[in-house]
């Protein structure tokens, strides 16, 4: 009896023993099944985030390139804005230098008070083709120099703005700034001749790769500037002649060819475009109005335009991208014109 009942008990203990490591040794059918993608369901979503990031890429793209346009405009704008407030400041301050003839050296000279003329430099104008417009129609970019005198105190200040081509090719360059006092005052007859000598030691230093000392750099880019005088009567001083002295102002649409003089004067015309005359103000005879206009190319432009190693393959670039010259215009009135130069 007693030993059947130690057998019970253990057998129980055994039983208990088994139950308790049943659920470790369960068979795997009965567990909760896992669940992962498909291989479609990964492609969609590749897919569809391939779309996404190329969206964003492509939007990124847009925007830094209006970035970068605009920040382009508001450099050139700025460039234009600057060089012709400063022009235009200096040429409010012009004024007749009532030198008489001077007899040096056996030859009459006489005190240029102001000159606009053709840039020998850029003898052959860049010609664009206007948007929209039909190809025979063409616009000038042509390039002039510009000088002229103003006093202060008892000095005379002799100003000059020179344009000096980049290469050879002659049709974008860097507009330089002269100024030069009359030193020793007896001087002033030699402004306008020390302006000139000035420009063409610029372009010898620019043509052997050596830096420009004797003149102020402006702006870069430069394929437009033009510079007009203008009578008292506000019409423009043009000529068909190859020199007049004493120009005329013309009358727009008149029934006359010519409106009034102006004295002590000099005219010359312009082989390809009339508008261009050549003008020389001498004594009491200063413009009335000068108008100046500007045209600056835009950097990523003119660095392309550089990186073309063909003259014609240049000039053809250019030409074909008229939209990236930024114009700038301005008419100057002179407040110390003498108006007995316009009889």
């Amino acid at each position: 009896m007693k030993t059947k009942r130690f057998t019970i008990c253990h057998l129980r203990f055994a039983v208990c023993d088994s139950n308790d490591a049943q659920p470790a040794t369960r068979n795997p059918r009965h567990t909760r099944p896992l669940f992962a993608f498909t291989l479609i369901e990964i492609m969609i979503t590749v897919g569809l985030l391939s779309f996404i990031v190329l969206g964003l890429l492509a939007m990124f793209n847009q925007t830094q390139r209006a970035f970068r346009t605009s920040m382009t405009q508001s450099d050139v704008l700025e460039a234009g804005r600057a060089t012709m407030d400063l022009i235009g400041r200096e040429l409010t301050q012009m004024g007749p230098s009532q030198a008489p003839d001077m007899f040096i050296n056996n030859a009459w000279y006489r005190a240029t008070n102001f000159f606009s003329e053709g840039n020998a430099f850029f003898a052959n104008p860049l010609l664009q083709t206007l948007p929209g417009m039909a190809t025979n129609i063409l616009r000038t970019n042509s390039i002039q120099r510009l000088f002229f005198i103003s006093r202060l105190n008892q000095d005379w200040l002799g100003t000059g703005y020179e344009v000096l081509p980049d290469d050879n090719n002659g049709i974008v360059g860097t507009l330089y700034r002269f100024y030069r006092t009359n030193t020793p005052r007896s001087g002033l007859i030699s402004l306008s001749g020390n302006f000139i000598a000035a420009t063409r030691n610029a372009l010898l230093n620019t043509s052997a790769g050596q830096p420009v000392t004797n003149l102020s750099r402006i702006a870069d880019g430069i394929v437009h500037f033009r510079v007009q005088a203008y009578a008292q009567n506000g019409f423009l001083i043009v000529t068909n002649s190859a020199r007049a002295t004493n120009a005329f102002a013309v009358v727009p649409n008149g029934p006359q060819p010519y409106y009034t003089n102006a004295w002590n004067t000099i005219a010359c015309a312009t082989p390809f475009n009339r508008a261009q005359t050549a003008t020389y103000f001498m004594s009491n005879a200063i413009p009335a109005y000068v108008d100046i206009e500007l045209g600056i190319l835009e950097p990523q432009i003119l660095q392309r335009y550089r990186s073309i190693p063909i003259a014609a393959v240049q000039r053809q670039y250019l030409a074909d991208h008229v939209a990236q010259v930024h114009l700038f215009r301005q008419r100057v009135a002179i407040p110390n014109v003498d108006t007995t130069a316009y009889p």
